[in-house]
């Protein structure tokens, strides 16, 4: 496991008790963030590969679903043209690489794009699991060529969309996820 978390420091932090920090961690530990250890205490869980590889394959077949009904729908994907300019923009900046906005707006992309399949249960179900990824997503190294290749990957899924090609669209967006699964974990072997 991962940084141990005292409830003392956590409701001196943010000025309240113990009990609203305890349900708050317990909520974590729900959620899949923190382990809690009877007589030990609750720590940040740990992602480890299989966990990935598992978010990855359940995110990806409800990624698929949403492309596929957003098409049937005939959803208009001008909010994910307008996240992609923001990413492209703040990749054409002059200062340092700010991994952080990048990839919140990488989140952002992938959540409106669930949101655009219209179907309420799909994007709540698609947040929960998200979160998690969220995290990983800061920690991974980004360059220049991944984020050229992920924007044509972003570019080609907002095409399937506005062609209301579900097939393609649905094709896609697995083979995305998978190349970005395989590249995480490219990654990890080689550390």
């Amino acid at each position: 496991n991962g940084a141990k978390l005292s409830e003392n420091t956590l409701a001196k932090e943010f000025s309240c008790s113990r009990t609203p920090v305890r349900e708050a961690l317990k909520r974590l530990e729900q959620d899949g963030f923190v382990v809690i250890i009877a007589h030990s205490g609750s720590y940040v869980k740990d992602i480890t590969m299989v966990d990935y590889q598992q978010l990855t394959e359940v995110r990806a077949y409800l990624e698929a679903l949403a492309i596929r009904l957003a098409c049937e729908n005939g959803a208009d994907p001008a909010i994910l043209d307008q996240i992609l300019d923001r990413m492209d923009a703040l990749k054409n900046t002059s200062k340092a690489f700010d991994v952080q906005t990048f990839s919140t707006l990488h989140y952002q992309f992938h959540l409106e794009l669930v949101k655009l399949a219209g179907n309420n249960l799909l994007t709540l179900t698609y947040s929960r699991l998200n979160l998690s990824e969220a995290a990983l997503l800061f920690a991974q190294s980004i360059n220049d060529r991944g984020i050229a290749k992920t924007q044509a990957e972003h570019r080609r899924l907002v095409d399937a969309i506005r062609a209301r090609d579900e097939k393609e669209g649905e094709r896609f967006m697995l083979s995305h996820l998978w190349r970005k699964r395989d590249r995480f974990k490219a990654r990890t072997q080689a550390i």
